[in-house]
Parts: structure tokens; sequence; C-alpha cells
């Protein structure tokens, strides 16, 4: 409930902002929800902020932001913020729900269909605009936990597959490594239930059992080539533990890849009330810097 309470009053917060011009913020933009990107779940929707500045420009890129809950909750709605102060930037901005690995999907489950997804809302999102007279030409993933896992395993394992290429991803807090030395003893199984059954019955039957960590962790398609990073961790997080902000940073520095680090020294997994906080307005500024310098 505090959870949600925090989420909802940041959104007040944001639109407050924007409402009344302050740090630089604008009104100007739509919003456009519930757009249907697959008809493969009810969950397959997103929601779109369009900020009138992109009609103006030849070409554009847009900002993907992927909810957290653990791979188990969570719905579009909240990212609602970080969209909206995107789009009172003048930043094409979307929000999606996805499937999730709980109830009747709990033994279907595998990562691969939220990777699918998120290439289908990509998809979504560049026609949908293209419909309005705007050209989308780049796209960014941004994600919280989970959801940034996510956006980190899309960026760097499926980049080649994009609909739209990926100029760069901002992640907070996101797991990156499921190893037992960068999680603990339970990151393997955690692992195990990401990739889903098929993959891990395959994965085993290959003889390559040990590979389904792998198969899940991001650390794991980092090359030199890899899009350009900005991550955000807390130090007191005892959610995502602190082998996987080593593990990234590390798997960076060693491919010679560009990242940028943002330190949350007072701060667990939630981040809570970071908004006031200096590492949480070095976050932000340096999201947008990313946007202005790859956009």
């Amino acid at each position: 409930m505090l959870d949600k309470l925090l989420a909802v009053y940041m959104t007040m917060i944001t639109v407050l902002g924007s409402l009344l011009g302050i740090g630089g913020y604008s009104t100007d933009y739509e919003v456009f929800t519930d757009l249907v990107y697959s008809d493969e779940s009810e969950r397959n929707v997103l929601d779109v902020y369009i900020p009138k500045a992109a009609y103006d420009r030849e070409e554009n890129g847009f900002l993907l932001f992927i909810h957290g809950g653990s791979w188990r909750t969570g719905n579009k709605e909240d990212k609602a913020a970080d969209c909206i102060e995107a789009a009172a930037r003048g930043y094409i901005a979307a929000t999606m729900s996805f499937t999730l690995r709980s109830g009747k999907t709990e033994e279907t489950y595998s990562i691969d269909t939220v990777l699918d997804e998120i290439g289908l809302a990509i998809a979504k999102v560049q026609a949908f605009a293209a419909e309005k007279g705007i050209k989308i030409t780049k796209v960014a993933l941004s994600g919280y936990s989970s959801g940034a896992h996510l956006a980190m395993m899309y960026s760097y394992a499926r980049a080649d597959e994009s609909p739209v290429p990926i100029d760069f991803t901002a992640n907070r807090v996101g797991p990156s490594d499921f190893s037992a030395e960068a999680w603990g003893k339970n990151g393997p199984s955690l692992a195990r239930s990401l990739a889903g059954k098929e993959v891990v019955d395959r994965l085993t039957a290959e003889g390559r059992e040990d590979e389904i960590v792998a198969y899940v962790s991001p650390v794991t398609y980092v090359t030199k080539d890899s899009v350009p990073s900005l991550f955000g961790y807390g130090a007191l997080d005892v959610v995502v533990p602190a082998g996987n902000r080593e593990s990234i940073i590390n798997a960076f520095k060693n491919a010679g890849a560009t990242y940028d680090f943002v330190f949350y020294p007072v701060s667990g997994h939630g981040l809570k009330l970071n908004h006031i906080t200096p590492a949480a307005k070095k976050y932000s500024a340096k999201l947008f810097e990313y946007c202005e310098k790859y956009f």
C-alpha cells in the first residue's frame, strides 16, 4: 500500500510541476491509453505520450518505460510519472504492461515471451506515431527492478531484432546476474523460473544445464558494441544483491563499452523519496543528457 501511495504522490508532483511549468516543463503533450500491441494477452497494452514538439521534428526517438514488480506484479500505469516527465521535456514516451510470472502463466512463463512482447510494443509505438505523421527512428529502454532486468536483456540480447534501433538504455536497481556468486544461493533457482520450463528442459537434455543462469543474465550479453547504458543502484538494497551492481559495471568495463553509474548511498531497493536527493537528481539529469545526445 505504501508503495502505491508513494507512486501516486510522485505522479502528482510530476504533474503539478508540468502544470506550473516548473523546471522548464511543458503541458503540451497528448496521452493515448490502452493501445493494443498484441492479441495474445489482455495485458498486451501500452500508453503513449506524445509532445507537440514531436510533430515539428523530421525524426524522433522515444523512451519505453518498463515497470517492476518481481516479474509477478505491476502495470503500465506504474511508470506514468516517468512518461509525464519525458513528454513534458519534449520526448515521446511509452509504458507497457506485459505477461507476468504468476497465476495461470506460472507453468508456461518464459522471459522470451516478454522479450517478444517488448519488440511488439516498440513496433506498435512506431506504427501509431506514423499514423499521426511522426517518424520514429530510435528507441531507448528504461526500467526499474525487474523492469530494468527486462530492459537490459532486450537491449543487450535482442538489439539486432528490435524493430527500431536501440540507442541507449537507462535502468535502476536492475538484476543483472543470477549466478550464486553475484546473487547468492537463490540466484540459480530464480534463473530457472525466468528461463521457463521449455528452455530449462532443453538445456538440461543437451547437457548444458550450467548455461541456464547465463541465459537470463544481462551480463552474459554485454560486448564492446553494447548500447550506452545508465545504471542506478542503492547502497542499502537487500532485494537485488550488490553483486549485481558490481557484475554489470565490471562487464561494461571489461568490454570497453560506454556506461554511466549513479550510486544512491542512503537508499534501499525502493529508492524511496529519492526525488529530493542529489543522487536522484543526478540520475534524472543524466537520463535526459542521454536523450539529448543520442536522440
